[in-house]
């Protein structure tokens, strides 16, 4: 079986984005240290072998704040009870939501982290299984 670790971001301030991370969605470091003189930041919800994300100082070349693309960098699935709080967090953060939308699988807000990447969250109902 495979599981995912870690996504890189890139990011001209890591201890921006840890903080960011933490203050919003409840992100905890997972790992921090160096290998060489390359810094290593992990961050995520879970614990050290769960998906997070790789916080990684950027490059001139790195595609800061379009990690990814044109599109979201990263999705993340709330308790539709939690959905409200996290926006008005990321609102106080000076992340607002930028677009919100409801269908019949849930709510989401799409809101942007301090480089600029986009981030949906995602509230979905839980839908009672029918025997067809």
């Amino acid at each position: 079986m495979i599981t995912l670790g870690r996504a890189a971001l890139v990011t001209p301030d890591l201890g921006r984005a840890a903080a960011f991370y933490r203050d919003a969605f409840g992100f905890r470091t997972l790992f921090e240290g160096s290998f060489g003189d390359y810094p290593l930041l992990h961050v995520g919800p879970g614990g050290l072998t769960d998906a997070g994300l790789w916080l990684r100082p950027a490059a001139s070349e790195d595609p800061v704040g379009r990690q990814g693309g044109t599109g979201p960098f990263l999705v993340l699935y709330l308790d539709p009870a939690e959905l409200d709080g996290t926006v008005e967090r990321c609102a106080a953060l000076g992340a607002p939501a930028h677009h919100t939308a409801q269908d019949d699988d849930g709510r989401y807000a799409h809101v942007r982290d301090p480089d600029g990447n986009e981030i949906i969250l995602a509230a979905l109902v839980t839908r009672p299984t029918t025997g067809d």
